[in-house]
């Protein structure tokens, strides 16, 4: 009896951490942090969170808001900067906003 049901138990666990997992795929994450590393020439600005000290790579594209590509010429590593990303399918930080504060 126990056996079947810790394996009904790890099954709801399981569908949980799938449901959770597809529902934030896609949907745009709101950061601020401080630029560590601008990588110009491959769109690329590396961002560590003061709080929580994570580090992320968001990429810049002309579809970045509100100047695409011409924000990579305005920042350098110590700036503030807030935006948000959209996660692709395949794993990539795609910056949708990226202001420098």
């Amino acid at each position: 009896m126990t056996r079947i049901f810790r394996l009904g138990f790890l099954i709801v666990i399981l569908f949980y951490f799938l449901a959770v997992g597809v529902a934030v795929a896609g949907d745009a994450v709101s950061f601020s942090g401080v630029v560590k590393k601008v990588v110009a020439d491959k769109n690329k600005v590396g961002i560590q969170d003061p709080e929580t000290k994570k580090r992320f790579t968001v990429i810049v594209n002309e579809k970045t808001q509100p100047d695409g590509l011409k924000t990579l010429a305005n920042l350098k590593k110590k700036d503030k900067v807030e935006g948000k990303y959209n996660v692709t399918d395949a794993g990539l930080y795609m910056a949708l906003e990226l202001v420098k504060k």
